[in-house]
């Protein structure tokens, strides 16, 4: 009598695309994985997003798995692994980290904690300043990009991205030196 194991039949099942095979595989081993991520990328809202994207690759690729390499745990446990390096090597994630919008530093300055003070009236400023000068600074002050990758990304020439920056804070120079002057 031949005794079939539980990762056989799973591996087959989701070969045959058995999808609650699929909700069985996630359901015990989402937790596992999903803590190799969390450690790689150290960003919940990332670590989810790539247990996501890992599900499907197993889904997808569930043909390459060859159980003489490894267990199923272990090929599961690759794939995850090189999924969040890749993740965290991308430039998408590298300027998710690096952004921190411009008005959750404006609402450190309107803080109702903070006495009137401490007030400056950042939020006032920003919204005189435009648009463009808006998402220059975010992406050069708070993004950390470059002036040349503004210009590559924005399509805007170097000189005109300086120029306009300069622009911009003088701008917000001129607005608070109003209010403090």
């Amino acid at each position: 009598m031949q005794t079939l194991d539980l990762n056989t039949v799973l591996i087959k099942r989701i070969k045959s695309r058995d999808t609650t095979a699929l909700d069985y595989l996630y359901e015990n081993y989402s937790e596992a994985l999903f803590g190799i991520i969390l450690r790689t990328l150290r960003n919940q809202e990332a670590a989810e997003e790539t247990l996501h994207d890992v599900f499907i690759k197993i889904w997808d690729q569930i043909d390459k798995y060859d159980p003489s390499k490894g267990t199923l745990f272990t090929w599961m446990y690759r794939i995850a692994r090189n999924q969040a390096i890749d993740t965290l090597r991308s430039k998408n994630f590298k300027a998710f980290e690096k952004s921190n919008d411009i008005d959750g530093y404006v609402d450190i300055f309107d803080s109702s904690d903070l006495g009137k003070e401490d007030y400056i009236g950042l939020a006032d400023v920003l919204s005189k300043i435009g648009e463009m000068c808006k998402k220059l600074i975010q992406l050069n002050f708070f993004m950390g990009y470059s002036h040349a990758e503004i210009s590559k990304n924005e399509d805007m020439p170097l000189g005109s991205v300086k120029t306009k920056l300069r622009s911009c804070l003088k701008n917000i120079r001129t607005q608070l030196s109003k209010d403090f002057g």
